[in-house]
């Protein structure tokens, strides 16, 4: 009388084998925060690509951001998608900018043209640190290092509908008279985090603020594939 014999179990190297593969499939996804695998907002920072206008709306698909373009706009008139190419000295990229009529700033300017054309600019960066209310400290002191007058920095939990923390303040000239006003709003999403900026001539009247809250309501984002 046959017996029938049992299927073979798997050799301890043919195990070893695909861990290893399945490990060494998932190394190229580490970099993100503390390490962690890196989010699709951050693979696109790290090689961003264009989205698209539809009717009122400017449109990434790759990177979930969308800004509804809302009707009434006093002075930030001109909303485009810039060309993502990052700016300033801390190298953040722009991904949505609205402006004054003639704006041609950006670059290494970010928050120093002395000019009247202003703009409303949305950026994205790696996060580095956390954006909580235990950082606000951190954040006075960097600023206040590099020169600035501090007009209020708050952690926000619902500040437009986003979480994160707001600042406004100067810079200065060599009298320690201020010559801009800044305002920004940063505001986190696992490895990457957004920075709304707007600065201004110092004491400029014209509404710029209420431009800035109705942007920042028409702003949202989604992680991609979340």
């Amino acid at each position: 009388m046959s017996m029938s014999r049992p299927a073979a179990a798997p050799s301890l190297l043919v195990l070893a084998l695909a861990t290893a593969a399945m490990a060494s499939a998932g190394c190229g996804d580490k970099g993100g925060y503390r390490g962690g695998s890196k989010s699709p907002a951050l693979k696109w920072l790290e090689s961003p690509k264009s989205g698209s206008q539809e009717g009122n709306f400017l449109k990434i698909p790759s990177l979930g951001a969308q800004l509804e373009l809302p009707e009434t706009r006093y002075v930030f008139k001109e909303c485009t998608e810039p060309s993502h190419s990052p700016e300033g000295p801390n190298k953040w990229v722009p991904v949505f900018r609205c402006a004054s009529e003639g704006y041609s700033g950006g670059g290494d300017e970010l928050a120093e043209d002395s000019g009247d054309e202003v703009a409303m600019t949305f950026y994205l960066a790696r996060k580095e640190r956390p954006i909580d209310e235990r950082s606000v400290a951190y954040w006075e002191n960097e600023l206040r290092g590099k020169g600035y007058v501090i007009n209020e920095i708050a952690y926000n939990d619902s500040y437009h509908d986003k979480r994160g923390i707001y600042f406004k303040y100067q810079s200065v000239d060599e009298n320690n008279t201020p010559v801009r006003e800044i305002i920004e709003f940063m505001f986190p999403y696992q490895d990457v985090v957004f920075i709304a900026h707007m600065d201004y001539p110092f004491g400029d009247t014209r509404s710029v603020n209420t431009d800035w809250s109705a942007i920042m309501w028409y702003f949202n984002f989604t992680m991609p594939g979340a």
